[in-house]
């Protein structure tokens, strides 16, 4: 059946999406960063959406413009329903713009069933995963949780729900005891740790949509992170929320800081900044002393005034 998908996505790609003007080159705010890597979150590429579609396409080209970038991380959410012209969609623009590794995150709106798609968790989740292999130049595991040792330096772990758990998160016994086993190894080794999950924890931005974060799992995470003894960035989405003028949408809890990643493809429904439009994501890059973590309008290829330092303690390095 793989056949038939790509056979559709090859005849969306000539119709979905027209680039428009060439996108200028650009590259990382110094010249000495150890790595750089962009993350989207909440594409929601949806199969009657026009809109989204070309959105998503100046996002690829310009995240392809940087000359640095080592990789895209996608946060969840690629698709509103899961549909097989929602992934055709979104995987022939990838195919036909972008040439750096990527990572995919796996959320609700990909696993779990609607109104709008066919089958069960199972099935989406297998559906899932297809794509992505066929599609995707960087190859990993098919789970919905994985590790991937970046350099001597880095550690990325994605984590996922394990069931259809809706706007929630469920985590098993077995995952949280992988999380703690890799954050042990990563201590080891002198590793900083990128974590991504589509689900904030529970009493991060309790403030903003109560019923959208992780769940009953929560409190074992928190403690799991807590005890690492080693540097973790956690990265997450689902919330739809945008900046604050106070920058409360990144929380320093000593060793690990949450950072929430505003939708890309839809507007964001919480902050008092100015900008909360659809288009944006995060680029992260990291020096030897510091990560710098500045907000881009991918779609419109400009930066915003927003950004964030998350400073490299002695102890964990």
């Amino acid at each position: 059946m793989i056949w038939f998908y790509k056979l559709i996505a090859f005849i969306l790609a000539l119709f979905i999406y027209s680039p428009a003007s060439e996108v200028a080159s650009y590259t990382t705010f110094q010249d000495n960063a150890k790595l750089t890597f962009t993350v989207l979150s909440d594409v929601h590429l949806e199969g009657n959406n026009e809109d989204r579609f070309n959105l998503f396409g100046e996002g690829i080209r310009d995240i392809n413009a940087n000359k640095s970038n080592d990789f895209i991380v996608f946060l969840g959410d690629n698709t509103m329903n899961g549909q097989v012209v929602e992934l055709s969609a979104f995987y022939s623009i990838l195919d036909e713009y972008n040439s750096i590794d990527t990572y995919m995150v796996t959320g609700n709106h990909d696993l779990c069933p609607s109104d709008y798609n066919t089958g069960d968790y199972e099935d989406l989740r297998d559906r899932f995963f297809k794509y992505k292999n066929e599609y995707s130049k960087t190859q990993y595991e098919d789970s919905v949780y994985y590790s991937v040792n970046i350099s001597d330096e880095f550690q990325l772990i994605v984590l996922g729900s394990e069931s259809d758990a809706g706007i929630q998160e469920d985590i098993s016994d077995e995952q949280l005891n992988w999380l703690e086993s890799e954050l042990k190894t990563a201590k080891d080794s002198g590793k900083i740790v990128f974590i991504f999950n589509h689900y904030p924890l529970n009493n991060t931005w309790a403030d903003v949509w109560s019923e959208g974060h992780i769940g009953e799992d929560s409190d074992r995470v928190y403690e799991i992170l807590k005890n690492a003894q080693t540097q973790i960035l956690y990265f997450s989405g689902h919330l739809h929320m945008g900046y604050y003028d106070d920058k409360r949408e990144v929380v320093y809890d000593d060793n690990v800081t949450f950072i929430n990643v505003a939708g890309f493809g839809v507007d964001n429904t919480d902050g008092d900044a100015d900008i909360q439009h659809n288009g944006t994501g995060l680029q992260v890059e990291v020096y030897e002393d510091n990560i710098l973590i500045r907000v881009r309008d991918f779609a419109v290829h400009k930066w915003l005034d927003i950004e964030y330092r998350v400073e490299l303690y002695k102890e964990y390095k």
